[in-house]
């Protein structure tokens, strides 16, 4: 809404659109008629004008569709937020608002809910209510994030029937094309004279997109994911993604092959709606068995999801995707948690060193360093594995203003003999971790085994364990 604009009437514009739009009314079938109902608060005159005028059922069904689609904030994603939104404020004014012989959200007390908002105040005026009725109000609405007003305020006076006068919905048109978020999506009429359909005029997903919408494996692949708490307080989710690259592009150079890939990640809610999406291209080494591990980050928020993640071979179009059900901790309930994970190694990132967005394990750097963890669970003698942990929320002596504690990392056989033991750590503060080894597995015996981590809070009297598994393969 202007912030300057005063109320005005727009005669000329109803009497231009107004006759026009009532004689082609008798074009529109039931149900046309009734979708057009629905969505009259937020249509434009030159929508409802275009709609009506339309003589093709199918053009009205695809006219539809770029309706929503110019007011949908991403159009990426499978759902309409804006939609979504709509129709639950619809819902609301009709409960709202009850006017004999008329549903609430036509009135303009209930585009005003849905357009504006609720109101700041509301004064009920006195006089001209009928009993039971409804009598005059005036609504007062204050200057808001994206919606201000000459003065800081405006106020609306309904009548009993809640209507606001002439010219008020000429405004109210105003902030309806502040609705729409993809200006650039129109009801273009195409050489056969209907119109051109959305799909026509959407942007082309990204070959890595296009995967995760049609999911295939053109090779084997697999995921696994582990989260971390991140700076704000919320879990990051870094996941793995192994592949067979015997199909695709493969480079050699000085003996060194690699492989260069996009990797496509996106946590699904239990909704079926998209809680978040990765993708990036990466240049990964083909290992020995001929795989390669690539992999991505993403911040989420604590629940179950469904995993799909995957990687992409743009030069030859071979793609492929997995899926796994995740449930992300949450790591900000204010009391001691912890997560670990097994390494193939540390690398020291310089200071002052780009960021390499493309290396294979750029997801999973901290600071200066960057964790190269190993896919899967199984190790041969010839490994030596490091363990990455990391502690949250140690209490805090109020007397000393410090936690206080001690971590302990054990290998054990079997889940129950222990085979090596680190020193403990103590530490003093509210977050900590380390890296301990790298530890060699020539002594180990092939078999089954957990690395376990125990942390002794001793301000809170608790401790925290967690087990990681793991196998010795001959």
């Amino acid at each position: 809404m202007s912030c300057c604009t005063p109320w005005k009437v727009a005669l000329i514009l109803a009497l231009a659109i107004g006759a026009p739009a009532s004689a082609r009314a008798q074009k529109l079938d039931k149900e046309d008629k009734k979708w057009l109902d629905e969505v009259r608060p937020i249509m434009l005159p030159e929508e409802e004008k275009t709609y009506k005028s339309l003589k093709d059922k199918a053009d009205r069904l695809e006219f539809q569709k770029i309706f929503w689609a110019r007011r949908d904030p991403n159009l990426e994603t499978p759902e309409n937020e804006s939609q979504d939104e709509y129709l639950s404020l619809r819902n609301q004014a009709n409960a709202q608002i009850k006017i004999p012989g008329r549903v609430g959200a036509d009135t303009d007390c209930g585009r005003s809910l849905i357009l504006l908002g609720k109101p700041d105040d509301v004064k009920k005026e006195s006089g001209g209510e009928s009993p039971g009725g409804r009598g005059p109000e005036t609504w007062t609405y204050k200057d808001r994030p994206g919606q201000t007003f000459q003065g800081g305020k405006i106020d609306i006076a309904f009548d009993h029937e809640c209507s606001a006068g002439p010219g008020f919905n000429e405004q109210l048109n105003r902030v309806a094309e502040n609705k729409i978020k993809q200006p650039n999506l129109s009801y273009r009429f195409g050489p056969d004279k209907h119109l051109v359909k959305l799909a026509d005029m959407l942007p082309k997903p990204s070959p890595a997109q296009a995967l995760l919408k049609t999911p295939r494996q053109d090779f084997p692949v697999a995921v696994q994911t582990a989260f971390l708490k991140v700076q704000d307080g919320g879990t990051a989710l870094l996941g793995l993604v192994r592949g067979d690259a015997s199909g695709l592009t493969v480079a050699d150079a000085g003996g060194k092959k690699t492989v260069k890939v996009v990797v496509a990640a996106q946590a699904v809610n239990d909704e079926g709606k998209v809680a978040a999406f990765a993708e990036q291209p990466t240049t990964a080494d083909v290992g020995a068995d001929g795989s390669f591990v690539v992999s991505y980050r993403m911040q989420l928020k604590p629940g179950k999801y469904t995993m799909e993640a995957g990687a992409l071979d743009e030069k030859n179009g071979k793609g492929s995707l997995a899926k796994v059900p995740v449930d992300v901790p949450s790591f900000s309930r204010g009391e001691l948690s912890a997560t670990m994970l097994i390494l193939r190694g540390v690398e020291d990132v310089p200071e002052g060193t780009a960021p390499n967005a493309e290396h294979p394990f750029a997801p999973f750097e901290l600071g200066k360093a960057r964790l190269i963890p190993y896919f899967g669970a199984e190790l041969t003698k010839n490994d030596s594995p490091a363990f990455f942990y990391q502690f949250y929320d140690a209490q805090i002596d109020p007397a000393t203003g410090k936690a206080s504690g001690t971590a302990v990392l054990s290998v054990l056989k079997d889940g129950k003999v222990p085979v090596a033991k680190a020193e403990p750590q103590p530490f003093d503060s509210a977050v900590g971790g380390n890296v301990v080894g790298p530890v060699p597995l020539a002594k180990y015996e092939p078999g089954k085994y957990i690395v376990q981590l125990r942390i002794n809070d001793k301000v809170a009297n608790k401790d925290q364990t967690i087990e990681v598994p793991f196998e010795i393969k001959p």
